[in-house]
């Protein structure tokens, strides 16, 4: 497609990135959510003696695998009625479901420690998961409450070596010693019946038990005159708490939103599986449809052909540095078979090479060349129709070729007045690449079938730049070619249908042009279609309220665009992180049986355009076509 200097301009590699980026995002959050919802290797089933060397009369009451929403509350309350102190070691992912719970200990004097990111016990992990579990716990105790903290508890007794590697990362290890105090965990009765009761004591947040035990055991033991305190108080040393950093708090919040929303993630994206599905089944029931009633009206068009028609056209070719295409160009629509006159117009969009003077070069009197300064695709067409002979007027691309019958083939349905434009059989001609045979298949099987779709449902929606037939009177009732969007040829066809005029499809005439080589322009290219395309449907959206032509338009035309050129081609990411996340991290071999199915339905779509009459394949039009996908 020809390019011109004032309209497209240069995409950003910020697209590029933004997209990584996101699709990054979104895996991240479907793999912490999925580590989040599975669970560490269980504790013992009887917890370990949680006893360590206190002050006399001190009691360091632990409460573990908090914070719960239901019995944290009720401790805390019946801690602030005997003005007691006592020490949390929380789990991160109950850290970020109830982050209210943590500040509250905080702010009434609590020490907070983690156990861990899941419930279960760390110290039975390697050491490069319990380093990443205690990593996101602290993380998560960032986000909640802007803190770090030095305190690990632990559930069971542990190793030596990972006792040395926690310490040597800097935690205080709350750890049962044989020389202190030994009491079962829990145990009020050893509790009150000993001598010497400076202690630890652990408990569970688990439920009722828990709260009325602790209700108890403070109702029993302050009026003897022990203290309550937290773990620093216990040990006479500064709070475990430091400020944390502005990344982990960031880090954390992220994190707590992929565990809190992971979950309707991971619904949304079954949702748009099944979308993305139920979309690619019902485009291939309406081709195989199309496949039917193509073969019919071949039939029917070989049986009764109609009279032939040629009116003199004028072919107008807007070129903007086109050097390297030009002359191919015009010399193809100068060998055309047409049989009344055909007058060519190359409008010079103020190019920068000699693209004139190569066409000025070759001396031809029904080629004429008008010299513009630089001003977009748009003006340069609506200067071409300025200065055309005739009624019937041929826009084409400066990098595209014509076949000899072209022409004649692309007039016909003009026979019928109430046509106002006539879309062509777009072919790409650079296809020796692995990148120009996917867009060859693209095109014949993608954009040319679905012009067939639409041109069954009367609503076609783009009459392509490379090749299409306008009627004069239909351009000069919707005031020309509009520069209000990037794609001025979806613009203009959409307007043309809803003036009232018909706009038609013929597959034989056909037209070679020069595809996108690389990725990086393939993606600029698709960029300004997607984004011309968006702005057209906004332009037309009160179309759907409209009746006749127009409102066929709308309710069929603009909801086709949306359905199958801007959300279906928006759902393959999605599907392909799907199928990442179900292989690689939650364990669901069968969301590859899901993407192959999926591309199993996209290759019949493909193959639903070679239907065959006597001897043209339909609807690509291509005589005694020998195999599929590839043409003669």
């Amino acid at each position: 497609m020809a390019r011109h200097r004032s309209q497209v301009g240069r995409i950003p590699w910020a697209h590029w990135i933004t997209l990584l980026v996101g699709v990054f995002l979104l895996l991240g959050m479907l793999t912490i959510h999925a580590y989040n919802v599975t669970t560490s290797p269980a504790a013992p089933t009887e917890p370990a003696d949680g006893t360590v060397d206190i002050a006399d009369n001190t009691i360091a009451l632990v409460i573990q695998d908090g914070p719960n929403p239901k019995w944290t509350p009720r401790i805390l309350d019946a801690l602030r009625k005997h003005n007691a102190h006592a020490t949390f070691m929380l789990v991160g992912t109950r850290i970020n479901e109830h982050p209210e719970l943590v500040r509250r200990m905080l702010t009434e004097g609590h020490d907070v420690g983690i156990t861990g990111l899941r419930p279960g016990d760390v110290a039975q992990l390697p050491g490069w998961q319990r380093d990443l579990e205690l990593s996101f716990a602290q993380q998560a105790l960032a986000a909640a409450a802007g803190v770090h903290t030095r305190l690990f508890g632990q559930l069971s007794e542990v190793s030596d070596e990972v006792l040395l590697s926690l310490r040597r990362d800097g935690y205080l290890v709350v750890e049962p010693t044989t020389d202190a105090l030994s009491l079962p965990w829990g145990d009020l009765s050893a509790l009150s019946a000993t001598a010497r009761p400076g202690a630890v004591v652990g408990m569970h947040d688990t439920g009722s038990v828990t709260v009325d035990e602790v209700n108890g055991l403070l109702s029993t033991m302050s009026p003897r005159g022990h203290r309550f305190a937290n773990m620093s108080e216990a040990l006479i040393i500064p709070r475990p708490h430091e400020e944390a950093g502005f990344g982990s708090k960031l880090t954390g919040h992220l994190a707590a939103t992929a565990q809190n929303y992971g979950g309707t993630l991971v619904f949304v994206l079954n949702a748009l599986i099944i979308l993305a599905a139920m979309l690619a089944v019902l485009r291939t029931l309406m081709q195989l449809g199309l496949a039917n009633t193509a073969r019919r009206v071949a039939r029917e068009r070989e049986q009764n052909p109609p009279p032939w028609y040629s009116p003199p056209v004028s072919v107008i070719v807007p070129a903007y540095n086109e050097s390297a295409n030009i002359v191919a160009t015009v010399q193809s629509l100068l060998a055309n078979t047409h049989t009344a006159d055909v007058e060519v117009i190359v409008v010079d969009d103020g190019s920068t090479d000699d693209t004139a003077d190569l066409v000025l070069a070759l001396g031809q009197p029904g080629v004429r060349v008008v010299r513009q300064r630089n001003s977009g695709k748009s003006v340069a067409l609506n200067t071409g129709i300025a200065h055309a002979a005739h009624d019937i007027l041929i826009l084409v691309d400066g990098d595209t070729v014509f076949e000899p019958e072209t022409i004649g083939h692309l007039v016909q349905p003009m026979i019928d007045p109430t046509v106002g434009a006539v879309s062509g059989n777009t072919k790409v001609a650079n296809r020796r690449s692995l990148l120009g045979r996917w867009q060859h298949l693209e095109y014949c099987a993608g954009s040319n079938l679905d012009r067939q779709i639409l041109n069954a449902l009367q609503c076609i929606p783009t009459v392509p730049g490379a090749i299409g037939a306008f009627r004069r009177e239909a351009l000069r009732q919707v005031g020309g070619i509009s520069s209000q969007t990037i794609a001025e040829d979806t613009d203009l066809t959409i307007a043309i249908t809803r003036a009232g005029w018909r706009v038609t499809y013929t597959p034989d005439a056909r037209a070679w042009t020069e595809v996108p080589a690389t990725l990086g322009a393939l993606y600029k290219q698709r960029y300004r279609w997607s984004f011309s395309t968006f702005q057209s449907m906004w332009k037309h959206r009160g179309s759907w309220r409209d009746s006749g032509p127009s409102g066929r338009m709308g309710r069929y035309g603009l909801i086709y665009l949306f359905a199958f050129q801007l959300l279906l081609p928006l759902l393959g990411p999605a599907m392909d992180v799907f199928v990442l996340y179900g292989m690689f991290v939650a364990d669901a071999p069968y969301a590859i049986v899901i993407w192959l199915l999926f591309l199993a339905i996209q290759t019949a779509g493909q193959g639903m355009r070679c239907t065959w009459t006597a001897n043209h394949c339909v609807p690509c039009g291509v005589y005694r076509c020998s195999r599929w996908f590839i043409d003669s």
